[in-house]
Protein backbone atom coordinates (compact mmCIF):
# COMPACT_ATOMS: atom_id res chain seq x y z
CA UNK A 1 0.00 0.00 0.00
CA UNK A 2 2.64 2.00 0.98
CA UNK A 3 4.01 2.02 -2.80
CA UNK A 4 0.67 2.57 -4.13
CA UNK A 5 0.75 5.97 -2.22
CA UNK A 6 4.14 7.04 -3.72
CA UNK A 7 3.23 6.60 -6.92
CA UNK A 8 0.10 8.62 -6.63
CA UNK A 9 2.56 11.14 -4.95
CA UNK A 10 4.25 10.77 -8.67
CA UNK A 11 1.40 10.91 -10.46
CA UNK A 12 0.47 14.69 -8.91
CA UNK A 13 4.25 15.63 -9.88
CA UNK A 14 3.94 13.98 -13.19
CA UNK A 15 0.40 16.43 -14.02
CA UNK A 16 2.05 19.37 -12.36
CA UNK A 17 4.79 19.77 -14.66
CA UNK A 18 5.02 21.43 -17.85
CA UNK A 19 4.15 19.61 -21.13
CA UNK A 20 7.14 19.16 -23.71
CA UNK A 21 5.15 21.51 -26.83
CA UNK A 22 6.40 20.81 -30.07
CA UNK A 23 4.40 23.59 -32.13
CA UNK A 24 4.41 24.35 -35.95
CA UNK A 25 1.53 26.98 -35.40
CA UNK A 26 0.10 29.13 -32.77
CA UNK A 27 -2.57 26.44 -31.99
CA UNK A 28 -0.78 23.20 -33.05
CA UNK A 29 0.10 21.38 -29.73
CA UNK A 30 1.51 17.93 -29.23
CA UNK A 31 3.11 16.09 -26.39
CA UNK A 32 6.92 15.46 -27.50
CA UNK A 33 8.48 12.29 -25.43
CA UNK A 34 12.01 12.26 -24.33
CA UNK A 35 13.66 9.08 -24.03
CA UNK A 36 16.23 8.69 -21.07
CA UNK A 37 18.46 5.93 -20.28
CA UNK A 38 18.68 5.40 -16.87
CA UNK A 39 21.39 2.61 -15.36
CA UNK A 40 19.62 -0.73 -14.61
CA UNK A 41 21.69 -3.73 -12.75
CA UNK A 42 20.75 -7.17 -13.05
CA UNK A 43 22.23 -10.41 -12.71
CA UNK A 44 23.56 -9.62 -9.40
CA UNK A 45 25.38 -12.57 -8.19
CA UNK A 46 28.23 -14.45 -6.20
CA UNK A 47 29.66 -18.05 -8.50
CA UNK A 48 32.09 -19.72 -8.51
CA UNK A 49 35.03 -20.03 -11.27
CA UNK A 50 34.11 -22.67 -14.61
CA UNK A 51 36.69 -25.10 -12.98
CA UNK A 52 35.47 -24.14 -9.21
CA UNK A 53 38.82 -23.18 -8.19
CA UNK A 54 37.94 -19.34 -7.20
CA UNK A 55 34.35 -17.39 -6.66
CA UNK A 56 33.76 -14.27 -8.01
CA UNK A 57 30.99 -11.69 -7.43
CA UNK A 58 29.36 -10.85 -11.45
CA UNK A 59 26.68 -8.63 -12.65
CA UNK A 60 24.79 -7.54 -16.06
CA UNK A 61 23.97 -3.78 -16.78
CA UNK A 62 22.24 -1.41 -19.26
CA UNK A 63 22.66 2.10 -20.14
CA UNK A 64 25.96 2.72 -18.37
CA UNK A 65 27.85 5.71 -19.86
CA UNK A 66 29.58 9.23 -19.38
CA UNK A 67 26.26 11.01 -19.39
CA UNK A 68 25.20 8.36 -16.25
CA UNK A 69 27.06 11.17 -13.83
CA UNK A 70 28.35 8.29 -11.77
CA UNK A 71 31.03 5.34 -11.44
CA UNK A 72 30.70 2.01 -10.81
CA UNK A 73 32.03 -0.40 -9.35
CA UNK A 74 31.49 -4.15 -8.67
CA UNK A 75 32.28 -6.02 -4.80
CA UNK A 76 32.54 -9.12 -3.44
CA UNK A 77 31.95 -8.98 0.32
CA UNK A 78 32.18 -11.15 3.41
CA UNK A 79 29.52 -10.91 5.75
CA UNK A 80 31.49 -11.03 9.48
CA UNK A 81 29.77 -10.84 12.70
CA UNK A 82 30.35 -7.21 12.97
CA UNK A 83 29.38 -6.45 9.98
CA UNK A 84 30.73 -7.11 6.09
CA UNK A 85 34.32 -6.75 4.59
CA UNK A 86 35.70 -5.92 1.13
CA UNK A 87 37.28 -8.88 -0.21
CA UNK A 88 37.63 -7.60 -3.92
CA UNK A 89 36.54 -5.13 -5.84
CA UNK A 90 36.49 -3.79 -9.89
CA UNK A 91 35.50 -0.88 -11.86
CA UNK A 92 32.53 -1.23 -14.27
CA UNK A 93 33.24 -0.30 -18.29
CA UNK A 94 30.65 2.18 -20.10
CA UNK A 95 28.31 -0.29 -21.75
CA UNK A 96 24.59 0.14 -23.09
CA UNK A 97 25.11 -3.36 -22.22
CA UNK A 98 27.59 -5.25 -20.22
CA UNK A 99 28.38 -8.57 -18.28
CA UNK A 100 31.33 -7.76 -15.90
CA UNK A 101 32.83 -10.07 -13.20
CA UNK A 102 35.77 -9.39 -10.41
CA UNK A 103 39.02 -11.24 -10.92
CA UNK A 104 38.54 -14.84 -9.57
CA UNK A 105 39.76 -15.10 -5.76
CA UNK A 106 40.34 -17.87 -3.52
CA UNK A 107 38.54 -17.86 0.05
CA UNK A 108 37.53 -19.01 3.13
CA UNK A 109 34.19 -20.41 4.22
CA UNK A 110 31.77 -18.09 5.11
CA UNK A 111 28.82 -16.35 3.73
CA UNK A 112 29.17 -13.55 1.09
CA UNK A 113 27.31 -10.61 -0.91
CA UNK A 114 28.10 -9.01 -3.87
CA UNK A 115 27.22 -5.44 -4.47
CA UNK A 116 27.50 -2.31 -7.22
CA UNK A 117 28.27 1.46 -5.96
CA UNK A 118 26.94 4.47 -8.03
CA UNK A 119 29.44 7.25 -6.90
CA UNK A 120 28.27 10.13 -8.25
CA UNK A 121 30.82 12.41 -6.60
CA UNK A 122 28.70 14.09 -3.80
CA UNK A 123 26.59 10.85 -3.04
CA UNK A 124 27.20 7.16 -3.11
CA UNK A 125 24.41 4.63 -3.70
CA UNK A 126 24.31 0.87 -3.74
CA UNK A 127 22.58 -1.72 -4.72
CA UNK A 128 22.95 -5.65 -3.29
CA UNK A 129 22.08 -9.02 -4.31
CA UNK A 130 19.00 -10.11 -3.55
CA UNK A 131 20.38 -13.36 -1.32
CA UNK A 132 23.22 -13.79 0.75
CA UNK A 133 25.81 -16.89 -0.68
CA UNK A 134 27.00 -19.70 1.46
CA UNK A 135 30.32 -20.70 -0.05
CA UNK A 136 31.86 -24.20 1.05
CA UNK A 137 34.69 -25.95 -0.04
CA UNK A 138 34.39 -29.61 -0.67
CA UNK A 139 37.14 -32.08 -1.93
CA UNK A 140 39.07 -29.01 -2.96
CA UNK A 141 36.35 -27.60 -5.10
CA UNK A 142 34.66 -24.18 -4.32
CA UNK A 143 30.70 -25.26 -3.72
CA UNK A 144 28.40 -21.49 -3.63
CA UNK A 145 24.09 -22.03 -2.77
CA UNK A 146 22.19 -19.07 -2.10
CA UNK A 147 21.00 -18.48 1.28
CA UNK A 148 17.67 -16.45 1.44
CA UNK A 149 17.58 -13.76 3.77
CA UNK A 150 15.22 -14.23 6.45
CA UNK A 151 11.81 -12.81 6.96
CA UNK A 152 12.36 -10.94 10.29
CA UNK A 153 10.09 -8.20 12.17
CA UNK A 154 11.37 -4.64 12.54
CA UNK A 155 14.64 -5.48 12.05
CA UNK A 156 15.32 -8.74 14.58
CA UNK A 157 18.66 -10.19 14.46
CA UNK A 158 19.25 -13.19 12.40
CA UNK A 159 22.07 -16.01 12.19
CA UNK A 160 23.96 -13.52 9.21
CA UNK A 161 23.69 -10.36 10.81
CA UNK A 162 20.54 -7.61 11.34
CA UNK A 163 18.10 -7.40 8.14
CA UNK A 164 16.62 -4.75 6.59
CA UNK A 165 12.64 -3.97 6.73
CA UNK A 166 12.89 -1.87 3.85
CA UNK A 167 11.87 1.23 4.04
CA UNK A 168 11.23 2.49 0.08
CA UNK A 169 11.02 6.50 -0.85
CA UNK A 170 11.22 7.67 -4.53
CA UNK A 171 13.80 10.06 -5.07
CA UNK A 172 15.91 11.71 -8.03
CA UNK A 173 19.13 9.44 -9.14
CA UNK A 174 18.99 11.83 -12.24
CA UNK A 175 19.08 15.35 -12.76
CA UNK A 176 17.30 16.41 -15.75
CA UNK A 177 19.01 18.25 -18.32
CA UNK A 178 17.86 20.14 -21.56
CA UNK A 179 18.63 16.98 -23.51
CA UNK A 180 17.49 14.28 -20.92
CA UNK A 181 14.78 13.76 -18.72
CA UNK A 182 15.18 13.41 -14.78
CA UNK A 183 15.26 10.11 -13.75
CA UNK A 184 13.64 8.62 -9.63
CA UNK A 185 14.56 5.51 -8.13
CA UNK A 186 12.21 3.80 -5.79
CA UNK A 187 15.00 2.88 -3.51
CA UNK A 188 15.44 1.33 0.57
CA UNK A 189 16.93 4.42 2.16
CA UNK A 190 17.90 1.93 4.89
CA UNK A 191 20.11 -0.28 3.10
CA UNK A 192 20.47 0.98 -1.17
CA UNK A 193 18.23 -1.78 -2.32
CA UNK A 194 16.82 -0.17 -5.72
CA UNK A 195 13.85 -1.82 -6.70
CA UNK A 196 12.60 -0.01 -9.92
CA UNK A 197 13.69 3.45 -11.72
CA UNK A 198 11.23 5.78 -13.08
CA UNK A 199 11.39 8.39 -16.08
CA UNK A 200 10.01 11.98 -14.69
CA UNK A 201 8.38 12.51 -18.52
CA UNK A 202 9.00 15.90 -19.84
CA UNK A 203 11.88 16.94 -17.33
CA UNK A 204 14.08 17.83 -19.82
CA UNK A 205 12.33 20.09 -21.48
CA UNK A 206 11.40 22.30 -18.29
CA UNK A 207 14.39 22.25 -17.83
CA UNK A 208 15.55 23.68 -21.27
CA UNK A 209 12.83 26.36 -20.08
CA UNK A 210 14.22 27.33 -17.03
CA UNK A 211 17.20 27.65 -18.31
CA UNK A 212 16.59 30.04 -21.13
CA UNK A 213 14.67 32.37 -19.19
CA UNK A 214 17.81 32.42 -16.68
CA UNK A 215 19.84 33.20 -19.91
CA UNK A 216 17.82 35.91 -20.79
CA UNK A 217 17.27 37.49 -17.34
CA UNK A 218 20.78 37.02 -16.23
CA UNK A 219 22.14 38.17 -19.45
CA UNK A 220 25.34 40.52 -19.71
CA UNK A 221 25.26 42.06 -23.31
CA UNK A 222 22.73 42.99 -25.43
CA UNK A 223 21.77 39.62 -27.24
CA UNK A 224 21.55 36.54 -26.63
CA UNK A 225 21.46 32.99 -28.57
CA UNK A 226 19.68 29.59 -27.77
CA UNK A 227 20.73 26.67 -29.80
CA UNK A 228 18.65 23.57 -29.63
CA UNK A 229 18.02 20.46 -31.75
CA UNK A 230 15.12 19.45 -30.16
CA UNK A 231 12.57 21.46 -28.49
CA UNK A 232 10.06 24.07 -30.96
CA UNK A 233 8.36 26.31 -28.45
CA UNK A 234 8.78 28.91 -25.52
CA UNK A 235 6.34 29.24 -22.74
CA UNK A 236 5.16 31.74 -20.61
CA UNK A 237 8.37 31.89 -18.26
CA UNK A 238 10.45 32.76 -21.09
CA UNK A 239 8.48 35.13 -22.80
CA UNK A 240 7.96 37.13 -19.19
CA UNK A 241 11.69 36.53 -19.09
CA UNK A 242 11.90 38.40 -22.40
CA UNK A 243 9.48 41.40 -21.30
CA UNK A 244 11.57 42.07 -18.14
CA UNK A 245 14.92 42.50 -20.62
CA UNK A 246 13.47 44.68 -23.31
CA UNK A 247 16.91 45.62 -24.03
CA UNK A 248 17.99 42.12 -24.91
CA UNK A 249 17.64 40.61 -28.56
CA UNK A 250 17.40 36.77 -28.32
CA UNK A 251 18.21 34.48 -31.34
CA UNK A 252 17.14 31.07 -31.31
CA UNK A 253 19.05 28.45 -33.65
CA UNK A 254 16.01 25.24 -33.85
CA UNK A 255 15.73 22.28 -35.88
CA UNK A 256 12.52 21.45 -37.63
CA UNK A 257 12.28 18.40 -40.08
CA UNK A 258 15.70 17.95 -39.99
CA UNK A 259 16.54 21.44 -41.35
CA UNK A 260 18.21 24.14 -39.00
CA UNK A 261 16.34 27.79 -38.82
CA UNK A 262 16.63 30.67 -36.82
CA UNK A 263 14.50 32.93 -35.35
CA UNK A 264 15.50 36.58 -33.67
CA UNK A 265 13.00 38.45 -31.78
CA UNK A 266 14.37 42.11 -31.83
CA UNK A 267 14.91 44.28 -28.47
CA UNK A 268 11.39 45.63 -27.25
CA UNK A 269 9.47 42.71 -28.97
CA UNK A 270 5.96 42.81 -27.86
CA UNK A 271 5.98 38.95 -26.90
CA UNK A 272 2.41 38.95 -26.35
CA UNK A 273 1.91 38.84 -30.26
CA UNK A 274 2.76 35.52 -29.96
CA UNK A 275 1.75 34.04 -27.00
CA UNK A 276 -1.36 31.46 -27.09
CA UNK A 277 -4.10 30.67 -24.38
CA UNK A 278 -2.07 28.32 -23.05
CA UNK A 279 1.02 30.60 -22.59
CA UNK A 280 3.22 28.82 -25.59
CA UNK A 281 4.61 29.68 -28.75
CA UNK A 282 6.24 27.85 -31.65
CA UNK A 283 9.31 29.30 -33.16
CA UNK A 284 7.86 28.80 -36.68
CA UNK A 285 4.30 30.41 -35.75
CA UNK A 286 6.93 33.50 -34.50
CA UNK A 287 8.91 33.37 -37.83
CA UNK A 288 5.62 33.83 -39.41
CA UNK A 289 4.28 36.67 -37.29
CA UNK A 290 7.96 38.53 -37.51
CA UNK A 291 7.91 37.98 -41.44
CA UNK A 292 4.60 40.31 -41.41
Amino acid sequence: MKKMRLKEKLLILFIGMVFCVAQTGRGEMSLKAQAAEPIVITSLVVETTFDRQGVIAKCSYQNYSALSGCEMRLYLYRQEDSGISVIAQKALAYADQGNESINPVQVSEGIYLASVTMDYGTELRQINSRDYYRVKIVDGNYVVTEEPIEDQVNGEQTQYGLTCDHMMEYYITQEATPIRNSVLAYQCMRCGEVLEYIEVPNSAYSTFLKETADAVLHARSSEVTINTDRWMSFNRDVFEAIKSRPDVTVTVNYRYQGEMYHVTLPAGTDVDLFIDENGFCGFRYMDEVLAH
